[in-house]
């Protein structure tokens, strides 16, 4: 309140046994309205400051609860059974094909290893195929210094 609404100083009028009474009765009738004025502003006030309380407590209980909510969502992993059923179906789709795309790796893998090993039992064959060659190879080789001599005697088997 300012102090051009304070009330100023009053001074009755003297009347024969003290002041005029008409005169101090509308004094304290202005002053009796005056104060039940600034009682309904504080009542009004203490209302509105209440109201703002009780939304200040809701907001500060939501934005708890919010924290905490995205806490749980930050620190665990996607639980399927924690989310809404169109993000739980779509986490159990992607798992699914996950699922399929790993068991089709391994299928492709095994027939790659047998595959590796039919290879290898094939070039090991091949492989002794080839020493028994070089190895008649060689007899022939070892034989053939004697056979010159065979044939200038006129020894030839046949």
């Amino acid at each position: 309140m300012t102090s051009d609404a304070l009330p100023l100083p009053v001074s009755f009028a003297l009347a024969v046994r003290g002041y005029d009474r008409d005169q101090v009765d509308e004094h304290l009738a202005e002053l009796n309205e005056e104060i039940r004025l600034l009682t309904l502003d504080r009542d009004a006030a203490i209302a509105e400051a209440e109201t703002l309380l009780r939304h200040l407590e809701s907001a500060r209980s939501e934005a708890d609860d919010l924290r905490a909510r995205l806490n749980r969502l930050v620190r665990t992993p996607a639980d399927p059974d924690a989310l809404g059923e169109r993000v739980r179906l779509m986490l159990e789709l992607a798992r699914d094909e996950a699922d399929a795309i790993v068991s089709t790796a391994r299928r492709r893998a095994a027939a790659v290893r047998d595959r590796a090993a039919e290879a290898e039992r094939r070039t090991a064959a091949r492989l002794r195929a080839i020493d028994d060659v070089l190895a008649r190879a060689e007899d022939v080789l070892a034989e053939e210094p004697r056979r010159p001599a065979l044939h200038r005697a006129g020894l030839t088997a046949a």
